[in-house]
């Protein structure tokens, strides 16, 4: 995919084609952003808080856009299960003559009469602009539809959660260490360690490596004595942009920048010993 020829014809698209909203056009560029990483494959998967991140949405409001974007043929999605990242695909809005197409219609375009040009446009506009109202409130109510009946990814709650008695007590037990290290959890603070623990276990990591996870990521809250939620959604979102899904590495990362920090600390302290040494005897560096 050309990244610069499918970005003018996005802007094409919005301008001649269809009106989209300020929402479906942020999750539009971030699906680009990602699979810009990705090298352009086909088919590449984009975790909802990486989502969130970049577009600025929330995980309804995710949910609600990509769907009329599949809709209206700009993007496709599948789901992979309600543990692991959904799948995503940019559908080619260029032609390989789409430029020269373009600059041809612009120079038939500037020739023709402008009395003729005005009315026809008018005409058309007015013909277009009735047909898109139709077409979006129609797509608005499939989608209010899907949402409330067939979304898989739709924001966790208690309806839609694994029912498995042994997850709830897994998720029992990061509560109980959440409240005795941190403070009370109320409902948003739940549903935020519900997200992050679903962020981690669409990467493929285990549930019980992701619980161990974000206990160690609560615990570093408490030793650098923040004991907020803010700080630990700060820590888990630092790991997952570093691509860094397991307990094992995580610890591996933080021992090398320990370290580093360590001989940085050793050199200062080493360079003000040695200032503090020359001013004593009158000898420079």
């Amino acid at each position: 995919m050309n990244y610069l020829k499918q970005l003018q014809a996005f802007r094409d698209y919005q301008l001649f084609k269809t009106e989209l909203s300020s929402g479906q056009i942020s999750l539009y560029y971030a699906l680009l952003q990602i699979n810009n990483k990705c090298s352009w494959v086909e088919w590449f998967t984009a975790a909802n808080q990486m989502l969130e991140t970049l577009s600025g949405l929330s995980r309804s409001g995710i949910n609600k856009n990509r769907n009329i974007l599949k809709q209206l043929g700009l993007v496709d999605f599948k789901s992979n299960g309600n543990r692991k990242a959904t799948s995503y695909k940019i559908c080619v809005l260029y032609t390989l003559d789409s430029t020269h197409n373009s600059e041809h219609n612009s120079t038939h375009k500037s020739t023709h009469n402008s009395e003729h040009n005005s009315t026809h446009k008018s005409e058309h506009k007015s013909a277009h602009n009735s047909s898109t109202l139709l077409k979006h409130k129609h797509k608005q109510d499939i989608n209010e539809t899907k949402q409330d009946h067939h979304d898989g990814d739709a924001v966790p709650n208690s309806a839609n959660n694994d029912t498995n008695p042994d997850n709830d007590a897994l998720f029992r037990d990061l509560l109980t260490f959440y409240q005795q290290n941190i403070g009370v959890t109320g409902s948003i603070v739940i549903e935020n360690l519900r997200h992050s623990l679903d962020d981690f276990v669409e990467q493929g990591t285990s549930l019980d490596e992701s619980i161990e996870i974000i206990k160690y990521a609560i615990k570093l809250t408490v030793e650098n004595d923040a004991h907020s939620w803010n700080y630990t959604s700060k820590i888990l979102m630092n790991w997952l942009n570093s691509n860094l899904y397991t307990l094992d590495n995580i610890k591996a990362s933080n021992r090398s920048r320990n370290q580093h920090n360590n001989i940085a600390n050793s050199s200062d302290d080493f360079m003000e010993r040695s200032n503090r040494s020359a001013k004593e005897t009158g000898i420079g560096f």
